[in-house]
């Protein structure tokens, strides 16, 4: 999830652990802090755009890891506040939930967290919330600001902190409710074409929980499939694109081919842009506009060369957002692919 988000939670949950002892503003801060930590692995040098885009999400996130960290870090945390002394049990328990669960929250986005590192470096994604989402982390910004505002520890604000957590967990469950209606409607749609697949994947569309995109890989092409929760024709259109699979062959090194297949559990295509060869990972964006998309070589006959990878900048389309709004409500807002 995004910063704020991890903040906001690390920040709730800090305040119900430790605001009783240390004061409302202060674990709030120390919350906020510690829910960030684990995504300071962005700043660990990288042999290219690509490593750093497979390794994020890594041993950092790990629950092992982060679990071995609390003790460390809660120890440190009684240490520069005596108000701490006699509440290493609440101390432990805290700093413990509010690592843990900035790595659980990112398992349900779609980008995928290594969450059993180093049992096991498969990512773990869920993909049933959207990186930002406003529904979700709304409850626990009003907690932590009502926190922030007050300062003091009550009754009022313990009971607002929970809410606050409460309600975004809820919301989580709902995200889950929501990718299997949609992801029943997708099947329906693919069904109703008499399109078959090998694997398919549903990820929430920017912002909300309630329109997803199918992605269904069939051999050498992928499909994109738009349903809202609330559509209910049976038929939808179905966005057919190549994945350029020939291209391969032309590669002398499928090393970046193999990393991005690995991480995205083969939902990649390549693509010949000009004498550029690119590389995309089709779980996030939209069609053309995905967000990790890289050049990792150029074509010059008769031999493709290799270059060092490069992730190509994404073009926002402000009229995307609209077309998004509408087509939740709207089965006829058909998009153009």
């Amino acid at each position: 999830m995004d910063s704020v988000t991890q903040f906001a939670l690390g920040a709730t949950i800090g305040a119900v652990a430790l605001a009783p002892r240390i004061g409302a503003r202060r674990a709030i801060l120390v919350g906020g802090v510690l829910g960030t930590l684990p995504d300071l692995d962005v700043f660990l040098p990288s042999a290219d755009p690509i490593d750093a885009f497979v390794t994020h999400r890594g041993f950092s996130h790990s629950l092992f890891v982060l679990t071995a960290l609390s003790p460390l870090l809660a120890e440190g945390l009684r240490r520069l506040d005596s108000r701490l002394q006699d509440s290493r049990l609440a101390c432990y328990l805290g700093v413990w939930l509010i690592l843990v669960t900035h790595a659980l929250l990112d398992a349900f986005t779609t980008y995928g967290t290594r969450i059993f590192w180093p049992v096991s470096d498969v990512p773990v994604s869920m993909s049933s919330i959207f990186i930002i989402d406003p529904l979700y982390t709304l409850p626990l910004l009003v907690a932590m600001l009502a926190g922030l505002i007050a300062g003091g520890w009550g009754i009022r604000l313990r009971r607002t902190a929970i809410a606050g957590l409460a309600l975004s967990t809820a919301y989580l469950g709902w995200g889950l409710a929501a990718q299997t209606i949609a992801e029943a409607k997708v099947k329906q749609a693919l069904a109703a074409a008499g399109q078959g697949y090998e694997r398919l994947t549903m990820i929430p569309m920017p912002f909300n929980s309630l329109l997803w995109r199918g992605l269904a890989i069939d051999g050498d092409r992928y499909v994109n499939v738009y349903r809202s929760v609330f559509d209910e024709e049976v038929a939808a259109p179905l966005h057919v694109h190549p994945r350029g699979m020939a291209l391969e062959a032309e590669l002398p090194d499928r090393t970046p081919v193999e990393k991005v297949a690995s991480f995205s559990r083969g939902y990649y295509a390549l693509s010949a842009r000009g004498h550029d060869v690119l590389l995309t990972d089709l779980r996030m964006g939209v069609e053309p506009n995905y967000v990790f998309t890289f050049k990792i070589a150029e074509r010059n006959s008769p031999v493709t060369g290799m270059v060092p990878a490069k992730q190509l900048e994404r073009v926002n389309d402000a009229a995307q957002l609209s077309w998004l709004w509408r087509r939740i409500f709207d089965e006829s807002a058909v998009r153009t692919e």
